[in-house]
This record gives structure tokens, C-alpha cells and sequence, in this order.
């Protein structure tokens, strides 16, 4: 009996692995991807329904810090010093921190908060028979939350006071509010100039490009980056706004504009203008038909080259001395690139996906290369834990060149790729 029963058992953790090894990312080596929990199980982990990662920021110490979205917005960070995540508490009234981290010179972090642009919008039964009818109800659905809402705020978060405390998950993060940005808008995107201490943002829905002066504590509204209110999807329930911004080593700010446009606003002229240069996607030269791909990603490599990713999945770089955008290509048939980072080997590492689909891990070699595809996103560690990520929405580049990847979904987790 007993000989039986330890054939059994040996039978059933058999299968157990050979389940578990059916997650096995083929295209990538296993031993170098990992993920981390958003705190500590059963004491401070971060609660699902509001665990999506939507921001991550890695600073030059070595910690990553990151923004939550859902019912209620969390910061947290992860420490290579010890190896785990701590959450740093939830942002009070808020439920999304979206592509809106950054770090000043002086190590201090800012972060926009808003809506949860991730839930489920409710969309009404009544449409008119008329022209623009559809695309005209749906942005009423789109604006009717925000009618209610005050604006999101921009917060101030010191890590010298506020990383060494210990929190709860009810606690509240200790950051300073300095105000709603836009009123009746959450922040969508946003990026600090850390040398001219400025920190900028896009709104949404209504799409404002403002900025923020450190020094002078004031918001400034710099006017509408696109006119045209369109849904070029893939999520079509989202209004087509930039969602990232990025600066060059000149102070400009760059992200995209109306028709697709590369737009920079310059501190010097203080204005906003077209570069003449379209990022890459799907345009449709059809009669009646609005709309065109915007800026879904940036990031900037050491010799000051940017690198973006279209919302119809295209990969570009810009170089703004030069005033050269080149389309890279398209690493997956599918829409969207979600998230961008730059390694430490040089290449570009990116995600690749429409929500509808699991994610991918591409990288891109700059020397000649082209695509590599990594192939889903999943950690089989066996009998102890197996997980696999389907969707991400955030992406940093640790100091110790290790590739941090945000999950955005309903419980999520901090992924870790070493190149």
C-alpha cells in the first residue's frame, strides 16, 4: 500500500512539473527572468484590483520605484539591497499613476495621478442616427467620469524621509500635493527636465500639455496637443493622446501632435512646433476617416539618441541634432508597443502587444541585428512558484543593467529579465 501511494504521489508531482514546464518561455533562457511580489503575502502586499503597474522609474542608486492603477493608486519600490519590494503606501482619493514618474536633480520624485485608465469604460445604448454619432457618444462616455473629478494631482515624494518607513496596505504615502494640473483631467503622461527643474505632463481627456516650475511652485497650461478627438485604437474605447514625452539633452520636449506629427515644445521660444516628421504606423488615406498612431513609449540612449514605439506597434529613433527620424520596424503583427528600455549591452528591449493578446519581449540591436524575439513573458521556478504575465505596461533599466517590466493586470507583479 505504501509503495502504491508513493507511486502515486510520485506520479502526481510528475505531472505538477510537466504542467508547470508547459510555461517554459522556449525562446529565452529561464534562469534569466524572475518576478518579485508587490510586498511582503498576507502583511503589506499590495491588494489586487489595484496592483496594475503603470509607472516605473529606476534612479541611479539602484532602486526602482513604481506606480500602481485600479481601485486605489500605490507607489512602491524595489530594493536590490535586500531583493523585495515595499510598498510606500497609497495615494489618497487617486487610482492610477500612468507613465507619470520622474526624479529631479535633487533625488526628489514626482508623480501624476488620474483615473484608472484600465477599467472597463460604460458605454451607453443610446445613439443617435446621425453622422459622428458613434464617435460622438463615446467621447461622452469617455468625458462623463471626469466631469465629477477634480483633476489629477502631481504629488512630491522625498526618499531619504519616506523609504525607510515600514507601511501597512490602508496606510497613506507621505507625499506633498502641489496641486491639480489640469482641472477635470487625470495626468496621462509626464517627464521631469531635471536640469531646468520643470516637470511636464499631458493630460487626458482633453489632451493639455502643462508644465510644472519647481522653483516658482506653478502650473502652466500650454495649450492642446492634438484638435482632432479621434479613437485610432487598438483600445477603442480610449481617446488617441500620447501617452509618453521625452526631453533631449538640449531641454526640448518631444512627443507626438496632430496627423502624427513629432512635436517639441522649446523652453527658449516657448512654443510648440511640428518637427515635419510623422511617426511610423498604419495611415489610412481614405475619405472621412480621422485619425493616425501616437507616441506610445520613449526612451533616450547615452549618446542622447531617442528611441519610441507607435500605438500601431512601430519601433523609431530620432535624433534631434540631426533632425533624422528613422522607422526601425514593426517587431510583432499585432498593435502597440507598450514599453521601451535601453540596456546596458545596447540594445533596446521592448514589449509588444494589444490587451487582447499576451504580451511578448522583443530586443532590438541597434549594430546591425534587427529583431530578436524573447517570447512570452513568464517564470517557471517550480515547485516553489510558476507564473506567467500577460500584460505590461511599464519598463526600466536597473543599474545593474537587469530589465524591470511592470504587470498591469487585475493581481500583478514586478518582473525581473537579465540580458
Amino acid at each position: 500500500m505504501k509503495f502504491i501511494l508513493r507511486t502515486c504521489a510520485a506520479m502526481l508531482a510528475s505531472a505538477a512539473l510537466l504542467g508547470a514546464q508547459h510555461w517554459v518561455n522556449p525562446d529565452v533562457e529561464t534562469h534569466r527572468i524572475d518576478l518579485r511580489d508587490l510586498g511582503y503575502p498576507e502583511v503589506n502586499q499590495i491588494p489586487a484590483n489595484s496592483s496594475a503597474i503603470t509607472s516605473l522609474l529606476a534612479v541611479p542608486g539602484g532602486k526602482v520605484y513604481g506606480g500602481t492603477s485600479g481601485e486605489e493608486a500605490y507607489l512602491f519600490l524595489y530594493d536590490p539591497a535586500i531583493n523585495k519590494v515595499r510598498h510606500l503606501g497609497k495615494i489618497k482619493g487617486e487610482q492610477g499613476i500612468h507613465h507619470a514618474l520622474g526624479q529631479d536633480s535633487r533625488g526628489f520624485l514626482y508623480l501624476g495621478t488620474g483615473l484608472n485608465v484600465l477599467r472597463q469604460l460604460e458605454l451607453t445604448r443610446k445613439i443617435p442616427n446621425a453622422r459622428d454619432s458613434i464617435s460622438n457618444a463615446l467621447w461622452e462616455d469617455v468625458k462623463k467620469p471626469y466631469r465629477s473629478y477634480a483633476g489629477g494631482h502631481l504629488y512630491r515624494y522625498d526618499p531619504n524621509t519616506g523609504d525607510r518607513q515600514v507601511l501597512l496596505p490602508d496606510d497613506l504615502s507621505p507625499v506633498e500635493d502641489l496641486g491639480i494640473a489640469v482641472p477635470n483631467n487625470g495626468i496621462y503622461a509626464l517627464t521631469i527636465d531635471a536640469a531646468r527643474h520643470i516637470v511636464y505632463g499631458v493630460s487626458y481627456p482633453d489632451g493639455h500639455f502643462f508644465e510644472y516650475d519647481i522653483g516658482q511652485k506653478r502650473f502652466r497650461d500650454l495649450g492642446e496637443l492634438d484638435r482632432e478627438i479621434f479613437f485610432h485604437g487598438p483600445e477603442r474605447d480610449w481617446r488617441s493622446l500620447p501617452r509618453a514625452l521625452v526631453v533631449d539633452d538640449a531641454g526640448r520636449v518631444y512627443t507626438s501632435g496632430e496627423d502624427g506629427f513629432l512635436v517639441f515644445h522649446d523652453p527658449q521660444d516657448d512654443k510648440l512646433v511640428s518637427t515635419g516628421l510623422r511617426i511610423p504606423g498604419e495611415y489610412y488615406p481614405v475619405q472621412a476617416y480621422t485619425g493616425h498612431p501616437v507616441a506610445e513609449c520613449f526612451v533616450k540612449d547615452a549618446k542622447g539618441l531617442i528611441y519610441g514605439g507607435s500605438s500601431d506597434g512601430f519601433l523609431f529613433s530620432f535624433d534631434p541634432a540631426a533632425r533624422k527620424l528613422v522607422n526601425l520596424g514593426k517587431p510583432r503583427l499585432s498593435r502597440r508597443l507598450r514599453a521601451l528600455a535601453v540596456g546596458k549591452d545596447g540594445r533596446v528591449y521592448m514589449v509588444a502587444g494589444e490587451r487582447i493578446e499576451p504580451c511578448r519581449l522583443f530586443s532590438f540591436d541597434p549594430q546591425g541585428g534587427g529583431f530578436r524575439d524573447l517570447g512570452i513573458i513568464a517564470v517557471d521556478r517550480s515547485p516553489y512558484y510558476s507564473w506567467r504575465g500577460y500584460q505590461f505596461d511599464s519598463m526600466a533599466t536597473g543599474a545593474d543593467g537587469a530589465i524591470y517590466l511592470g504587470e498591469s493586470e487585475r493581481r500583478s507583479h514586478l518582473f525581473l529579465y537579465l540580458p
